[in-house]
């Protein structure tokens, strides 16, 4: 597979004699491989990826903040756009997913010019990027996401950019974009910044691989299991819970997520492994996690905290209910052999 890339940098601006961003850039080579980000936790191989690297660094003021969007509506095509930029104040790099609509520069940009309050559209613009599905694991990567891209000109330029992606493309075809702040070079550096400029592309490319936490939670010889009633899981039977948010673990994942479906309590009492699922668009690396109920359990007859299941049923047998969502049933099928078992590592706390 080859792919087409533009990475965008800037020039120095105020008070500081180099970027880290645009010394990032002048280090690319034209031509570039990209590897599977997710090779580890994905169940097969893929192969890697060649990149046709454009590059531009772009003054600090309107012209910088305009170009990519005059390059796009000139004609130029590509699987992805990069923005990257400095964030003197960060710590660690920002994965940024929203462009804002105002500027209000707290000091001049290259040109003099120091807009306060400033609108530059009727909208916000969200990242093009699918950002529901590939950011879902942080692997081994020390960066935060965010919502806020300042009010300077790395956020007009990434605001310009969504815009006219927005104007010349329809829901579905739009290029995937995306702005990396980078920390300073007394907190990051140029080495570090192209791994994370790597991943991101990797990201952005390759089919994701989301990981899911799901509860398995266990009373007796019996374990509950709950029926979706939104979207193409309409139906389906499944253990219920969703996908990691940016830097959380299996076990911080499937409390937020019995939370927030279902308003239960419940704490994670051990792992029962990872079980791979492929579907078309995406892959899903499921991590099923033993859990119980914290105190008492809830009326389970109470739905009015539910958001998207409308029954759950406490089962002894994998064929008490009708269709389970991927490969769920083949899990619950091991759960129970697991619980048949006399010396079962799940003795000591299944009762109750």
């Amino acid at each position: 597979m080859m792919a087409r890339v533009l990475v965008t940098g800037f020039e120095p601006f105020s008070n500081h004699s180099t970027n880290i961003s645009g010394d990032l850039v002048k280090t690319l080579d034209k031509h570039l491989i990209v590897s599977d980000p997710w090779s580890e936790i994905r169940g097969y191989e893929i192969n890697d990826i060649e990149i046709t690297l454009d590059t531009e660094i772009l003054s600090v003021d309107v012209f910088g903040a305009k170009l990519t969007s005059e390059m796009l509506s000139f004609g130029g095509q590509w699987d992805a756009i990069i923005h990257l930029g400095l964030c003197q104040s960060c710590q660690v790099p920002r994965i940024e997913l929203m462009a804002q609509n105002i500027l209000d520069m707290k000091i001049k940009d290259n040109s003099g010019r120091q807009l306060r309050q400033h609108s530059i559209g009727s909208i916000e613009h969200k990242s093009t990027v699918n950002s529901n599905l590939i950011f879902t694991n942080n692997e081994t990567i020390n960066a935060e996401i965010s919502f806020d891209a300042g009010k300077f000109v790395c956020n007009e330029t990434y605001y310009n950019t969504l815009s006219k992606i927005h104007h010349i493309t329809t829901e579905g075809d739009r290029t995937p974009c995306l702005f990396l702040h980078l920390p300073d070079y007394d907190k990051f550096s140029v080495h570090s910044a192209k791994e994370l400029l790597l991943n991101m592309i990797g990201r952005i490319l390759y089919k994701p691989v989301i990981s899911v936490a799901a509860g398995a939670i266990l009373k007796d010889q019996k374990m509950l299991v709950a029926r979706r009633n939104d979207g193409e899981n309409l139906g389906l039977w499944e253990f219920p819970g969703g996908k990691f948010e940016w830097g959380e673990n299996q076990s911080e994942a499937i409390i937020r997520e019995l939370k927030e479906e279902f308003n239960w309590n419940v704490k994670s009492i051990k792992s029962f492994g990872k079980w791979f699922h492929k579907t078309e668009h995406f892959d899903i690396d499921l991590n099923i996690e033993i859990c119980q109920f914290i105190d008492q359990i809830p009326n389970l007859d109470k739905k009015e905290n539910w958001t998207s299941h409308d029954e759950v049923k406490w089962i002894v047998d994998e064929d008490e209910v009708g269709e389970y969502i991927g490969i769920d049933r083949l899990v619950a099928k091991e759960l129970f052999k697991e619980l048949s078992n006399p010396s079962s590592s799940f003795t000591g706390f299944i009762h109750g």
